[in-house]
């Protein structure tokens, strides 16, 4: 959401000192000019059972705690576009808006309005990651990747997307399963909330277990099952758990965390003498596809893989339909770490719509950009 018409993605970038700044530049200019009232005209509804009924009176003006500092939220004038704090940032004027339970969205400058719910959250989330277990990471797993040692190049796994092709539906499916069952327990999380020092989950997932392609078909069957019980576990501990979209079809970053190692090279032949080994090469010529693919010669992306995105969406609607209610989940994050290079406005575009997504049918989950 945006705090004084911010951006979302302009106000997640910020570090704490830039947004402790604008804090005091807003509290300043807000004593100093007349506040402005918050009409809009009338708006299309996405949530009509959930969206507040019209008001005949102005409401309080909105306030948000930063740090030390009380900012009174001037109101928009009716029918002015919403101040963005950029002049790069353009408003549509036939965008009348769409109305979600806690605020107003602008699609046509990526831009929220009337927010009354995200400002005065100011909980304290002390975290635990718990990585390595629905998703698989060989420098936190490697017991899992033991079994490769001396492989050849169609027979060495090094991400979760080669375990599953390398070994196959049945034979990947059944050590996932073993260890789903002990990898995380109840006894850990119940360590975790008597150690007093742990409010909060993140658990990384795959974008394949709520929409299965490639070699995870079949091979990560039942990993919602394992998902449904630990979220059942930190709700009776007091735990909020935020769902962290860890993998993307094609990669989002090229690293293993993403689900698909992409942009390596592989360099046996090199290594054939003395010892005869299988190596790579990979860090210094990753590559990211999630979005369409990537030309390393060009540092670009010569086509964009529209369908890649839709099933990213699809995830995200999948995951809704299944946890939208469950009262542990805090939040979503739609993405884990897009590498750098990812082309900036579709995945701008793509935050915003999986972000109308969650707020429609979670209104009180967090949106997470990590």
């Amino acid at each position: 959401t945006t705090h004084h018409n911010i951006p979302v993605s302009f106000w997640t970038m910020m570090s704490s000192s830039l947004r402790r700044a604008w804090a005091l530049f807003a509290l300043l200019t807000a004593t100093t000019s007349p506040p402005t009232t918050f009409v809009h005209a009338k708006k299309t509804s996405v949530n009509d059972a959930t969206a507040p009924p019209e008001e005949t009176a102005q409401p309080p003006k909105p306030t948000a705690s930063v740090d030390d500092l009380t900012l009174q939220i001037p109101n928009v004038a009716e029918d002015s576009p919403p101040d963005n704090g950029s002049a790069a940032l353009s408003y549509d004027p036939a965008d009348l808006g769409q109305d979600f339970k806690h605020f107003t969205a602008f699609s046509s400058n990526h831009t929220c309005a009337s927010d009354t719910h995200a400002l005065p959250f100011n909980n304290q989330i002390r975290g635990v990651n718990l990585g390595g277990w629905m998703v698989l990471e060989p420098w936190i797993t490697p017991s899992l990747f033991y079994q490769f040692l001396g492989g050849n190049e169609t027979a060495v796994a090094m991400d979760h997307y080669s375990f599953c092709r390398v070994l196959g539906p049945e034979e990947g499916n059944k050590q996932l399963r073993r260890h789903w069952e002990s990898w995380v327990t109840e006894d850990i999380l119940r360590e975790l909330k008597d150690s007093g020092a742990v409010n909060s989950l993140r658990v990384p997932v795959g974008d394949f277990m709520f929409q299965p392609y490639g070699p995870y078909v079949g091979c990560t069957d039942g990993a919602l099952d394992y998902l449904d019980q630990l979220l059942d576990w930190a709700h009776s501990y007091g735990f909020s758990v935020l769902l962290d979209v860890h993998t993307q079809k094609d990669s989002q970053n090229g690293f293993d965390n993403s689900g698909q190692t992409m942009g390596f090279s592989w360099t046996s032949g090199l290594s054939t003498y003395p010892r005869d080994l299988t190596t790579f090469q990979h860090w210094p010529i990753r590559s990211a596809n999630w979005m369409g693919e990537f030309d390393p010669a060009a540092i670009n992306y010569t086509t964009i893989k529209y369908d890649n995105i839709q099933h990213s969406l699809d995830v995200i609607g999948s995951l809704l339909e299944r946890y939208a209610g469950h009262p542990a989940v805090l939040g979503v994050e739609p993405v884990n770490e897009p590498w750098e290079l990812t082309p900036l406005d579709l995945l701008k575009q793509f935050y915003w719509d999986a972000y109308l997504m969650v707020k429609e049918k979670a209104p009180f989950w967090k949106f997470i950009m990590h």
